[in-house]
C-alpha cells in the first residue's frame, strides 16, 4: 500500500510523516531541491505474529506501507500550482493520499481553519486536473482537425471529467470513471481517495466542529506521536496513557487507510516463511494466486483455504482439516480478509 501525505505551507505534514515511519527530522533537501521521502513501515498483525509461533519459520514477512513526503518545497513552491504540478510529478504511484490539516495555533499563520485548508488544498486538486484534462483535450481536437484518428473512448471520458471538474466535484466520486482502463496513464489528484489528518496541538483530541460528519477523518497530535515514535514501546505506552492516547497514530492511520482503500490481509505459512499478503478484498482466488507468483495464476488448479479464526480456535492445521475447516475453492473464489492460503497449481 502506497500512501503520499500531503498538506498546505506548515500544516505539519512531515512532523506526520515522521510519526508514522519513526523518523525524528527532516530528511536534509538540498536548498531549491525537493525530494521526495520514502518511509517503508510493516503493518502490525497479531495475526501474523501468532502464525509465526506456530509454524516458526525462518522468514517473516508483514504486509507494508510506503509513506510519500515531499521535503524541501517551502524554497521552491511559493505559489499553490507549484505544488500541485509537484504532487503529479512525485506522487503518481500512490494509492491514496493522506491530508493533513492543521488545527493548532501558528505564530505566522495564528488561528487555525481546517474545513477551509482542506477545502482550498481540494480545490487546487481540480484545478489541477481540470488543466490536465484541457491540455489533452486541445490535442486530440488538433489531431482530429489534422484528419488523424483519436481515441473516441479516451475522448468521451476526459469530455465526462472536464463536467465533473467544472462542477467543482472530485473524480473520485465517480469512482467508475476515475479507474477507466483508458485514463490509466494519468495522474488525477482528485481522484485518489483521501483520509483527512486533522493536526492537532498536544492537548486535546477533539475533531473540529466544522469536520464533525465527514466519513474519512481522523485525529492526531502530530508532534506528540513524533516523540512517542522515538520511544521504547513500555515507555511509548507510559506516554499514552499520560496524554489519553489509546493506541498509537501508526496503528490508527494504517488500519484507517486499508478501510479507505477497501484492502484486507490473507497469508500463505510453510516452514520456510509466514507471509502476510495485501489485496483488495474479494480479489478471486485465481488473481490472489499471481500476487504471490506469477505461474501460481498461470497453472491455477485450487486454493487450499482456512480461515484464520478458525485455525486459531484449534490450534493448528492438521485439526482444522480434521474438523472439515480447511475448504478447496476455485479460481473465482473471494478471497477473505484474515484467510490462509495454499495454492494448488501446476506449469
Amino acid at each position: 500500500m502506497k500512501l503520499g501525505i500531503v498538506g498546505l505551507s506548515r500544516s505539519g505534514k512531515t512532523t506526520v510523516f515522521n510519526a508514522l515511519t519513526q523518523r525524528s527530522a527532516e530528511s536534509g533537501a538540498a536548498s531549491g531541491q525537493v525530494v521526495p521521502v520514502l518511509g517503508v513501515v510493516p503493518v502490525p498483525d497479531p495475526r501474523l505474529d501468532w502464525l509465526t509461533a506456530l509454524y516458526q519459520p525462518r522468514k517473516r514477512t508483514p504486509a507494508q506501507v510506503i509513506y510519500t513526503d515531499l521535503q524541501g518545497i517551502a524554497s521552491v513552491a511559493e505559489k499553490r500550482k507549484d505544488y500541485m504540478a509537484l504532487l503529479l510529478t512525485h506522487m503518481r504511484p500512490v494509492e491514496a493520499f493522506l491530508v493533513v490539516v492543521r488545527n493548532f495555533s501558528d505564530p505566522v499563520l495564528g488561528a487555525p481553519n481546517p474545513a477551509r485548508d482542506l477545502r482550498e488544498l481540494e480545490e487546487e486538486f481540480l484545478l489541477a486536473d481540470l488543466a490536465t484534462v484541457e491540455k489533452r483535450l486541445e490535442r486530440i481536437e488538433a489531431e482530429l482537425k489534422k484528419g488523424r484518428k483519436a481515441a473516441a473512448q479516451e475522448m468521451e471520458l476526459l469530455q465526462r471529467c472536464a463536467e465533473l471538474l467544472n462542477q467543482e466535484r472530485p473524480l473520485r466520486t465517480e469512482p467508475s470513471l476515475a479507474s477507466a482502463p483508458e485514463l490509466k496513464g494519468y495522474t488525477f489528484l482528485s481522484a485518489k481517495p483521501i483520509l483527512v489528518i486533522v493536526n492537532n496541538d498536544d492537548d486535546t483530541a477533539d475533531i473540529p466542529e466544522d469536520l464533525k460528519g465527514m466519513e474519512d477523518v481522523l485525529v492526531i497530535r502530530g508532534r506528540l506521536e513524533m516523540e512517542m515514535a522515538q520511544l521504547s514501546e513500555a515507555d511509548a505506552a507510559v506516554f499514552r496513557q499520560d496524554y489519553g492516547i489509546g493506541e498509537s497514530a501508526m496503528d490508527r492511520v494504517i488500519r484507517r487507510s486499508f478501510q479507505l482503500l477497501g484492502l484486507g490481509t490473507f497469508f500463505t505459512v510453510g516452514e520456510d516463511e509466514v507471509k502476510a499478503w495485501t489485496i483488495p478484498c474479494g480479489l478471486h482466488a485465481v488473481e490472489a494466486a499471481g500476487v504471490v507468483h506469477s505461474d501460481m495464476k498461470k497453472g491455477f488448479i485450487r486454493a487450499e483455504v482456512v480461515a484464520y479464526e478458525d485455525l486459531k480456535k484449534v490450534g493448528d492445521y492438521a485439526t482444522a482439516r480434521k474438523q472439515g475447516l480447511v475448504r478447496l475453492e476455485g479460481r473465482d473464489y473471494p478471497v477473505k480478509d484474515g484467510d490462509i492460503v495454499h495454492f494448488r497449481f501446476n506449469v
